[in-house]
């Protein structure tokens, strides 16, 4: 048994005793070890507690970095994805432009990579941005070679970018297709036959403009007792554009130029009309391109029409360029030089 005495500061107050045990003692000694132990290790632990907030600190600073990196990343890769819709088109107008001047078309490729990516490269959306970056590259150069080319054929070839039938024969935004180009079923037979041109329809009176220069081979309506086919298409309009491209337009209600007359493109040479075999207002145009001084045949007029998008652009391309040539009606002899 231990005593343990208190003795106040003020010697009126009363003097106070404890009595303590040995086993009290020593749990005493042992909390006081405890409470010692647990002091020691937060002395030590202290840094690793402040290092550890400023580690927490970072993480959260490093990943809202990384967010919005990607959310860079994101946007410079919708970026790259608008360009290469962009680079498409360039390619589309390309082949179109060597196809309907009659220019060598060359292989724009689908673009490569000139090395490889480098291994400090780990994101895969990065590295994807990467390589659609360095593939754009490629087919941007690629095209401005082939564009090279291109201007300098239209140089040489001058007086043929003026007559080619390159513009829409009616006003954008006044028509719908109604009839495309190819095999369809006939509305007056109701069997199948081959439509050498495309219906577009329009509001009656609709000015009608020469697709390209050239000049007037047929004005009016071709006789019946000649030819019932051509006599069906009512009052028409046929312009010769030199020695490769010719354009028919069909179904007019007024004819505004004469045979014989030279026209600008642009230029109108009537109106849009209901006459012959033709169910409501529309025109009927064609364009036929004659290769060596054969009879013309008929292609797909969509893809000469530069200043008008038309739906499924590159498969008309695709078509045009491989398409066998079709079982279509030849011209009259008075259309021909």
């Amino acid at each position: 048994m231990y005593e343990v005495q208190f003795h106040p500061a003020d010697i009126r107050k009363q003097v106070r005793y404890f009595f303590l045990t040995a086993r009290t003692i020593r749990w005493v000694m042992a909390g006081a070890l405890a409470l010692g132990l647990v002091l020691l290790a937060g002395m030590a632990l202290a840094p690793l507690g402040v290092q550890s907030l400023l580690l927490e600190s970072q993480l959260r600073l490093t990943n809202r970095t990384h967010e919005l990196q990607r959310e860079v990343l994101a946007q410079r890769r919708r970026r790259l994805e608008a360009l290469k819709g962009q680079v498409e088109a360039a390619r589309n107008l390309e082949r179109q432009m060597a196809l309907i001047l009659g220019a060598p078309q060359g292989k724009t490729g689908a673009g490569g990579f000139p090395e490889e990516l480098s291994d400090s490269i780990r994101v895969p959306e990065a590295r994807a941005a990467v390589r659609l970056s360095r593939k754009l590259g490629t087919e941007s150069s690629a095209l401005l070679a082939l564009a090279g080319e291109l201007e300098g054929f239209a140089r040489e070839h001058e007086d043929l970018t003026r007559i080619v039938p390159s513009i829409c024969p009616l006003p954008v935004g006044s028509f719908v297709l109604t009839s495309p180009f190819g095999e369809r079923v006939s509305p007056f037979t109701n069997a199948r036959d081959f439509h050498s041109g495309i219906d577009l329809a329009a509001r009656e009176g609709t000015q009608v403009y020469a697709a390209g220069n050239g000049r007037v081979v047929f004005a009016g309506r071709y006789p019946l007792r000649r030819n019932v086919r051509w006599w069906r298409y009512g009052n028409l309009v046929v312009l010769d554009h030199g020695r490769r491209y010719l354009t028919i337009y069909a179904h007019l209600q007024d004819v505004a130029v004469r045979r014989g007359q030279t026209v600008q493109r642009g230029e109108t040479i009537g109106t849009v009309g209901n006459t012959g075999w033709s169910t409501s207002p529309h025109l009927h145009y064609e364009v036929r391109v004659r290769e060596d001084n054969r009879e013309p045949v008929p292609v797909d007029p969509r893809i000469f029409i530069l200043n008008y998008q038309w739906r499924g652009h590159e498969a008309l391309l695709a078509a045009s360029r491989w398409a066998p040539p079709p079982d279509f009606d030849p011209l009259p002899s008075s259309f021909k030089r």
